[in-house]
C-alpha cells in the first residue's frame, strides 16, 4: 500500500485530496491548452475541499454520514448528509452505483 494512503492505520485524506487536486489542476491546464483559452475562464463545480472518495474503485472514503437529514422541497426524498462536505448519501449512491 502507498505510504500516502495510510498514516497510523488510517488513510491520509489530506495527502489523497492534494494528489486528486493536483491531478485536476493538470487536467485543467491540458484542457485549456488544447482548446486555446485561459484556465481563469473555465467554470467548474470542482471543490478542492470536498471529501476524498474512492468508493468507485474500492478505495477509502472520507465522508461522514452523520450530518443533518436532507429533505427535498417536495418531501419525496430524504437522505443522510456528510457532516464534512454536505453531500447527500443519495447523491453519493447515484455517483458510485456499479
Amino acid at each position: 500500500m502507498d505510504e500516502r494512503e495510510v498514516v497510523g492505520g488510517a488513510p491520509d485524506f489530506e495527502a489523497l485530496r492534494a494528489e486528486r487536486n493536483k491531478s485536476h489542476d493538470e487536467w485543467v491546464q491540458r484542457f485549456c491548452a488544447e482548446h486555446d483559452f485561459s484556465p481563469e475562464d473555465l467554470r467548474t463545480s470542482f471543490n478542492p475541499d470536498a471529501c476524498y472518495c474512492a468508493c468507485r474503485t474500492g478505495g477509502p472514503c472520507e465522508h461522514k454520514w452523520d450530518g443533518e437529514e436532507y429533505i427535498s422541497e417536495d418531501e419525496c426524498l430524504c437522505s443522510a448528509t456528510c457532516s464534512r462536505c454536505g453531500m447527500t448519501a443519495f447523491s453519493h449512491s447515484i455517483r458510485f452505483l456499479p
